[in-house]
């Protein structure tokens, strides 16, 4: 990891960083791979976050069933229902939020991806200069 990124940052900060980076230049693309890499680490935590999150609520939401199931003398699959719809919701709310941040994970890889194969592409470029120089 390089010493810029000892430092805590941003998503929005590193982003921005590897915005500012050219394409042009080997050097430049590689370091733009290097944060975006520091950002693959950060949104893949993220993600593993929101899938936590989710998996608790989901958690909740089966044992108030049962409990709501259990207590009730009647129409038991009724109120067990009646007695998760929030959690029903929120749920979903956590769901979506893990894979909002799976999907993060999925596309900035595919950046990275391209990248690598442009750098190569690049790299390949200023070979071919230099051999046609000599």
């Amino acid at each position: 990891m390089s010493a810029l990124l000892n430092k805590q940052y941003t998503l929005g900060q590193l982003y921005n960083m590897a915005d500012q980076c050219s394409h042009e230049y080997p050097e430049t693309l590689a370091r733009k791979i290097e944060i975006l890499s520091e950002v693959q680490i950060i949104i893949g935590r993220k993600a593993a976050d929101a899938v936590r999150d989710y998996k608790h609520k989901y958690a909740e939401r089966k044992r108030v069933y049962a409990e709501a199931y259990v207590s009730a003398s009647k129409d038991k699959a009724q109120r067990a229902e009646l007695a998760v719809v929030d959690l029903r919701i929120e749920e979903a709310d956590l769901e979506a939020e893990k894979v909002r941040w799976t999907n993060a994970v999925t596309s900035n890889e595919q950046v990275i991806n391209a990248l690598k194969y442009s750098l190569r592409v690049l790299l390949n470029e200023y070979d071919n200069l230099a051999n046609d120089r000599r």
